[in-house]
Parts: structure tokens; sequence; C-alpha cells
């Protein structure tokens, strides 16, 4: 490093070449152990087509502890350097990635001992330049990749000395020195050319010939990609409702709201929401051949009674507060209801309501709950009215009141029952009537008198019966079966059986037409009550009950007057009051000790069925009347073949 011209000591300098020159200048002040600003750099040559690298001279002011010591020298042979170990040098270490080192004919490649004036051989790396690849088309044409094998053309040189050290790291000496490349070099029209011969028409790399450029060895380079298929964003279904109900899944067919659990909506609320997706784009592979994207997944909304789309009709918005109803994956419908929160009491006021009434509280005295759907209760009901066009649960009391379940069919049943009773004792009214005209006793009476007679000694319940059917049609006028014939009719049985009426001269002859309107209209009358109009109450006391289908008490009834189309089934104690059952009648304890008598009437073809029956029980089957005197148990009561049976075991009275 050290020049020495005419025996003068010249400035020490080197020449390398490095890929950055941005920190060589601290870099070789560690090494000289000098500041950086005591050395100056000097560029020989820029990076450029055959090198990537700088070369550079650098120069210093060399600060020796020891002036007077000589470096080592450095001669090159043409084929090696041969390296003249100065004063001070007591271990070399060779540096196997640039070169080859030989000590005394002995290749070395770990540090060894040396001393003044030993000579060390440095054979160093020489390339002669190449750049060449070898492409693959991958994955049935969905890339193209380049092998590429990349060497830089030059060697490794030493200055002509080396500093005085006592320890010689070969690595800090060499420096690369670019020459002409001797070996093949492609450049980029060669890889056009050989992507041309491939038949690559597609997704060429813009930056994969820089890539090749930088490679320095082996490694592989993506020169052509494909153009992969978009998949597809399928149409997302956000639904705010739940699992679809499969009771719902047939038209027509009707919700069963108080078995459900009730999730209520206000009107309108979202009940489902589209998420619109897109289509999938087709891709291209690098051969030119277009790739399908999937099929695109879309779906439309269906929708049924209460609900409709929004404008865009990507929400199913509710059209009346109700219960959400999720049909199946895309249907939904809302069965109208009316939601309370809270009591009704003063503050409320009464309800009305054309749907259902879902009422989270309790309904006070003296107020109403009016509804043509069902009507749930959560809390208790006091001396209150309750009407319930297709069904009700009180999941607590009733107490007092009054309580109207399928009114339509409450109507229409006590309705036919009174036409019936009419028409029977009127029929056989009229026959006595006749009879008793063709006998020697009636010789002088007219047959308005003959009728009067008949009914004041035998029938005078008919009067009675005409009035109650006069009232009972006037109060219910507006339902559909009362028809203006009807009202005529009934007016004309009561005119003509109550009073003086039974004299006037036209009496007979129009109450026999008043008898074959009522056996058409009974005939024609039929009554269909629903399998799930019912009403279920938890416990009842001192509440008169008229319930067109069945009738369920969880707990008991006492004092409660209760009329009932369907079946009546009591789970815990009936003391007190009265039954009237249409349909089969089951109770576990009827009756009871220091309490009124209980009256249970039944049809003529239903069964009652008693666990536990006390004394002072009266239970009647049509018009035969049973006096219940002392306790039984398993009591059955129904009509066989025309004569009542009944089943029964004789108890001691319960504590």
């Amino acid at each position: 490093m050290e020049k020495r011209k005419n025996g003068v000591v010249g400035i020490p300098d080197t020449i390398i070449q490095t890929q950055s020159i941005d920190n060589i200048k601290e870099e070789w002040a560690n090494k000289l152990n000098i500041l950086p600003e005591d050395i100056a750099l000097e560029v020989l040559n820029k990076p450029g087509f055959f090198s990537r690298q700088w070369k550079v001279r650098l120069i210093w002011q060399e600060q020796s502890h020891n002036p007077n010591l000589m470096p080592s020298q450095v001669i090159w042979d043409g084929s090696k350097y041969l390296i003249t170990l100065g004063e001070g040098v007591k271990q070399f270490i060779p540096f196997w990635d640039v070169g080859e080192v030989k000590f005394k004919g002995i290749i070395q490649d770990k540090p060894f001992r040396v001393s003044h004036g030993d000579q060390v051989e440095f054979y160093p790396l020489v390339q002669a330049g190449f750049l060449t690849w070898e492409l693959e088309i991958r994955f049935q044409g969905l890339s193209v990749a380049a092998k590429v094998k990349h060497e830089l053309p030059g060697h490794y040189i030493l200055p002509d000395n080396l500093p005085v050290e006592e320890e010689i790291n070969l690595a800090q000496y060499v420096t690369w020195e670019s020459l002409p490349a001797q070996g093949e070099i492609w450049d980029e029209a060669k890889l056009n050319s050989d992507l041309e011969h491939l038949n690559i028409v597609h997704g060429r790399r813009k930056e994969a010939w820089k890539e090749i450029m930088d490679v320095k060895g082996s490694k592989e380079v993506v020169v052509a990609e494909a153009t992969l298929p978009i998949p597809p964003v399928h149409a997302r279904l956000e639904d705010f409702v739940g699992a679809p109900q499969e009771i719902c899944s047939q038209e027509g067919k009707k919700i069963d709201f108080l078995a459900s659990k009730v999730k209520l909506v206000e009107k309108g609320s979202v009940l489902a929401r589209k998420i619109p997706g897109r289509p999938g784009v087709p891709g291209k592979d690098v051969l030119g051949k277009d790739l399908p994207a999937s099929s695109f997944k879309d779906f439309q909304f269906r929708v049924k009674k209460n609900v409709s789309l929004s404008a865009d009709e990507l929400e199913v918005i509710s059209a009346c507060a109700g219960q959400p109803i999720r049909i199946d994956e895309r249907t939904y419908m809302v069965e109208h209801v009316y939601v309370l929160n809270q009591d009704v009491d003063i503050a409320t006021g009464s309800i009305e309501f054309p749907g259902d009434v879902f009422v989270n509280g309790n309904v006070q005295d003296g107020l109403r709950v009016f509804a043509q759907g069902k009507i749930e209760i959560r809390g208790s009901v006091s001396h209150a009215e309750i009407r319930a066009e297709k069904g009700a649960l009180i999941h607590q009391n009733l107490l007092g009141g009054k309580i109207i379940v399928g009114e339509k069919f409450v109507v229409r049943s006590e309705l036919l029952r009174l036409i019936s009773e009419l028409q029977n004792q009127l029929g056989v009214c009229l026959r006595h009537t006749a009879d008793l005209a063709k006998t020697s006793k009636a010789a002088n009476l007219k047959p308005g008198q003959c009728l009067k007679l008949i009914i004041e000694k035998q029938y005078a319940e008919l009067p009675k019966l005409a009035n109650r059917l006069d009232k009972f049609i006037f109060e219910n006028k507006n339902d559909e079966l009362i028809t203006e014939g009807l009202i005529v009719t009934s007016q004309t049985a009561k005119r003509f059986l109550t009073g003086l009426g039974p004299l006037e001269a036209q009496s007979i002859p129009l109450l026999q037409r008043v008898n074959q309107a009522f056996v058409q209209f009974a005939e024609s009358l039929t009554l269909e009550i629903p399998d799930k109009l019912s009403l279920v109450v938890s416990y009842a006391q001192g509440a008169t009950i008229e319930c067109g289908g069945a009738f369920e008490c969880h707990k008991g009834t006492y004092n409660s007057n209760i009329r009932v189309e369907g079946d009546v089934t009591i789970e815990g104690v009936c003391r007190g009051g009265k039954i009237f059952a249409g349909g089969r009648v089951q109770i576990r304890e009827l009756g009871g000790s220091e309490v009124s008598s209980t009256y249970v009437q039944i049809s003529p073809e239903s069964h009652l069925s008693v666990n536990y029956c006390h004394a002072n029980v009266v239970i009647a089957v049509g018009k035969e009347i049973i006096q219940i005197e002392e306790p039984y148990r398993n009591l059955e009561i129904y009509r066989d073949q025309g004569r009542v049976q009944i089943e029964k075991l004789k108890a001691n009275p319960i504590d």
C-alpha cells in the first residue's frame, strides 16, 4: 500500500470494489484505526453492465505505532499473489471464499502462525462470467419460471503491500475487480425469444428482467404468471328471525302462537337483509387459454302476509307489529300481534285489537282486553273482561270477571241449544194441544184456549224459554247467523207463547210455522269447533267462563261458572260453582266438604271422569240428574245404549 519513489515514503492508498460507497470511509477507518476524515476517496469506475460495483481508491495518512517496521510486500506473478510477510506479523487468517491460500506448499483454511520473512501464496478466485437460464412452464400454464445461473466476470486482487499488523486478515484487504466477460451472456432479447418459442403470450412480468440481472449464483425467477380468475362473492343472507319453522311450511296452516316462544317485532323492523354479491371474473393462463370463474350464487326473498320488501329488494320489512316467522330459507311472514310490556291498568286503558294480544303483566279491575286473535297474559286477571276469538292463555290467576274464548262458537252453540230446546218443547206442546182439542173436555174450548191450558199445566217453562231466546238473539243480532227471518221467527214465538198470546186466533197455525222454521234452522246449522281453540288458566275463582273450545286449568277452580263447548280438564280441585260441558270432562278432585254444592252438566254424548268426588255434588247427563251423597273414587259417568252408566268406588272423605 505504501508507495516508495526514489527512496521517499509516499502516502498509503488502496483500490477496492464495493456495492456501495455510502459507509466505505467509516469501514476502512475502523480497519486502519484512524479517523474517517483522514481518508480521501477517489472514484475510478461507476457500476455498469459488466459490473454492478464501484471501483474507488482510498488514500490516507497512515499512523503507525512503529514507523520503522517494514510492511508485508505483495507481488502478482500472473497466476497468484506472493505475500512476503513484514515485521511484527504473527498470524495469517485466510478467506476461503475469495481464493486459495498456501503456506509452505500446504493449503490453509484456518488461521495459522507466521513470522517475519515467511511467504504466503494466494490464488484468487477468478470468474469468467456468464448469464444463462432454463425456462419451465409450471402448473399447467399458470406460471413460467426461469432457472437462472449468473456469475459476474472478474477476480479478487490485493494491494501492493499490507499494513504493519500482528494479524493479517485476508478478507480485509481483498477487493473484487471486474473483467470483460469470457463466458456466455444472454440478454433480454434472448429471453423474449425463448418465451415466444414456448408460445407464452400472457402474463409477462415487467420486473422479471431486473430480477434476473440481480441474481448472484443460481436462483429461480418467475417471468410470467397467469391471471387467475376472480372468484365470485355469493349473495349472503343476514337473518334476524331465526331458524325456519316447519309448522309454517304449508300454505294456510296456522301458527301455534301460544305453544311457541314469543319473539316479537315492531312495525318497520328488518327481518332479513341480503348482502349483494358479485359474479366472478374469468382469468387467462400464460398460453392465452381462458380460465373460467366459479358460478355465482344469488337468491330472491319471498314474502307472505304482513311483510314487504324495501325499494331495492334487499330487506324484508315487517308491515305490522307481531311475531316474525321464517317459513323456509328465504320466505318470511309476521303474525299480527299487539304487545304490551306492562300491566293493563287505568294508565294504558282497555285493549281492543284485531289480531293477537300479548300482555307481559297483569290485567287490573274493571279493564277489558278484546282480541280477534289469541290472547296471552303473563300475569293475573282480576275482575276484568277478556274476549279472545282464537284462544287464550293466562299464566297466573283468574279472579272474578268474565272471560269468553271463541265468542262466535259460544254464541252459536248457545243459539243452537236454545232453539233446539224450544223447538222440542213446542213440538210436543202443539201435539198435546191437538190431542186435547179432540176430547170431550174441550168441546166448548177454542183452539187458543186449549193451547193456553196445556202451556199452563204442562209447559210452564216454554214462555220463559221463548223470552230467553228472543233476548239472546237481540243481544247477538250482529252475528252473521242471526238473519232477519230468525229474528221474526223468534219474536213470533215470544208473542204467541207468553201472556195472552196463546189465546189469539192465529196462535196455533203461526206457532206450527215457527216450529217448522226452528227445525230447519237446527238441521242446517253445523258447528265445527277448531281443534286448537282453547282456554288455559292456572287458577280460577269466582269467574264466569265461556269457551267455544276446550278448557284447561292447572291448579283448580272455585265457585266459578264455566260453560265449555269442548273438553274440560281440571288438574286440581273443582269446588263450588257450575260446569256445563259439551265434551269429555276430567277432574282430579270434585266438590268439597263445607262448601256450597258443585254442579256439573254434560251432554248425553259426553263422559265424566273424576279421581275423587266429594258428597254434595250434582251431576246432570242431559236431563237426568244424579245426586252424589257420599264420596267416591274413580267416578265414571257416561251414557251407553241410551242409559246413564255410573262406575264408582266408595271412599272415605279426604281430610
